[in-house]
């Protein structure tokens, strides 16, 4: 009975190190197409690469990169991790693209594009995205599907940023 129990923790334990591994690599290639997105726009890719706590989404707020949550916090929503921050100019507007973890309880991923105006930049929006303004400043987050909210594709952010 005990070497059943064993080769189950056993199985279980190289499981766990599978997804986790699978998670890593999710992050480490979100990370390169963010740079390549940055560098495609002359922006300015700050990190980090991957969210400070990658293996679960804290209750609380973590560390984040000196932008970020005191530029831009959406209003009603904690935002616990931050990751994958692009700052830069388009059109004479500041703009500000970066990963996050927010909302109440256990939070989910999101894509902010904040723009640095009053008024709405955003001409091509659909339904799936949501606006949010604070602050003076203008996000669209989202993508929006199945009541989660999910990263925004590299491809999406350059249609949006293109629109500015």
């Amino acid at each position: 009975m005990g070497t059943v129990t064993s080769h189950y923790l056993f199985s279980l334990a190289i499981m766990l190190l599978m997804i986790l591994g699978a998670v890593r690599i999710v992050h480490m290639f979100r990370a390169r197409a963010m740079r390549a997105f940055a560098a495609k726009w002359s922006f300015q890719y700050i990190g980090p690469s991957a969210p400070p706590s990658w293996w679960w989404n804290p209750p609380f707020k973590m560390g984040s990169p000196p932008v970020g949550t005191y530029r831009f916090h959406p209003p009603g929503f904690a935002i616990r991790q931050v990751w994958n921050v692009i700052e830069g100019q388009r059109n004479g507007k500041e703009v500000l693209i970066f990963d996050a973890i927010w909302g109440s309880k256990g939070g989910q991923p999101c894509t902010f594009i904040a723009c640095k105006a009053e008024q709405y930049p955003f001409a091509a929006d659909t339904p799936r995205e949501q606006v949010t303004q604070s602050r003076g400043w203008t996000a669209l987050c989202g993508v929006w599907l199945l009541w989660f909210s999910w990263t925004m594709g590299t491809k999406r952010i350059d249609f949006h940023i293109n629109d500015f």
